[in-house]
């Protein structure tokens, strides 16, 4: 398993725990592997079922709790029917579990004994959680505005949490500057986070007969799941499983959207901007470090991005309830976003919630109650 660094084009070798080049640019993966369609029907429900696309060592023990093989639902509401895939119904309760299953299997494999991660919550109870099945202790970096019941989870798992003031993008300094005494299991920075969310792009075929949705719509914080969403659909146009990827539409809330406004200004990354808090903190990045790879992968499927407001996320969320869908806020911009579209669009369009409301029953109970 071996890394290339998209900045000055140095390789490494995974076993070297990097999380980053060290002239300061992010790592990817570039091999393509593909799943063998015959050894499917002898495989459980979970990510794992496409193990040889990860690219861990074939001696790699999985570390997991079940993660993927998340519904597909069909909700009616006011603008017609959504077809969601409710991928907040994951062991900690967020689609992150998908990255973090693949990055704590392969660092468990290479000896990490303590890992380090900065998280508004989402992130850091699913590196935690993962740690904890795999014996692996770990810290968690978050912002002070983490809801209190996301610090709980972490907690309650085992995980040593570090409230730093500031922002998010204060939170992932102060991990980084931690990671040089241990292992950094970054969802930001590290490729093999990414190569588990490749894991959504397999099951969307499976689950719609090896056909898929001509739009994806999802929220969009440090774009990891677009990138992973993007190289999953490679992985199956490389093998001649699909002959069309679907269009990628990146979702983020307009108080914090450096991604955005850098798709919208043809840029290549994102520039840093001055950002304002937002009830969907959990697509609240402000300086994503792997944006360029973002970016390349919304083009690449020749999809876009959206900027939706605050009064629209808290809309969306009540109308989610309404629904019967315990969707967070951050989940719910990318239901803002669908409502935007053209009735045609949203016909065609899968609309992936991420996060799962009981997280945040403060807020919620705040916001709406």
């Amino acid at each position: 398993m071996e890394y290339t660094c998209a900045s000055c084009g140095a390789r490494y070798t995974a076993t070297a725990l990097l999380f980053r080049c060290r002239c300061g640019g992010y790592l990817e993966y570039p091999e393509y592997r593909v799943f063998p369609l015959s050894a499917l029907a002898e495989r459980d429900h979970s990510i794992w079922r496409y193990r040889e696309a990860y690219g861990l060592p074939r001696d790699c023990k999985r570390i997991s709790l079940g993660e993927g093989c998340s519904p597909l639902t069909r909700v009616s509401l006011p603008e017609g029917v959504m077809l969601a895939k409710l991928d907040y119904l994951q062991p900690s309760g967020s689609f992150k579990d998908r990255g973090a299953a693949v990055l704590i299997s392969l660092l468990a494999h290479l000896g990490a004994k303590h890992v380090v991660e900065d998280s508004s919550g989402n992130a850091g109870a699913a590196v935690s959680a993962y740690a904890a099945a795999a014996g692996i202790r770990c810290s968690i970096y978050t912002p002070d505005y983490t809801p209190e019941g996301k610090l709980s989870q972490i907690r309650l798992y085992g995980g040593e949490v570090r409230t730093i003031a500031g922002t998010r993008d204060d939170a992932a300094k102060a991990a980084a500057q931690a990671a040089q005494r241990s292992c950094y299991a970054s969802h930001l920075w590290n490729p093999a986070f990414v190569l588990g969310l490749q894991s959504t792009a397999f099951e969307l075929w499976e689950q719609l007969g090896e056909e898929l949705p001509s739009l994806i719509v999802l929220p969009l914080g440090s774009g990891g799941y677009i990138e992973g969403l993007q190289r999953g659909f490679e992985v199956l146009l490389h093998a001649g499983y699909i002959e069309e990827a679907p269009r990628l539409v990146g979702v983020q809330a307009e108080r914090c959207s450096p991604v955005h406004r850098a798709f919208e200004a043809g840029a290549e990354r994102h520039s840093e901007i001055e950002v304002s808090p937002t009830i969907a903190e959990g697509i609240a990045v402000q300086n994503p470090p792997r944006s360029a790879a973002v970016l390349k992968a919304i083009r690449d499927s020749n999809g876009y991005t959206m900027a939706v407001s605050e009064s629209e996320i808290q809309s969306a969320t009540e109308k989610l309830l309404q629904r019967g869908v315990f969707a967070e806020p951050t989940s719910a911009a990318a239901y803002a976003a669908w409502r935007r579209l053209s009735s045609a669009d949203r016909a065609e369009a899968i609309v992936i919630l991420t996060g799962h409301g009981l997280k945040q029953l403060s807020k919620l109970t705040a916001l709406l109650g």
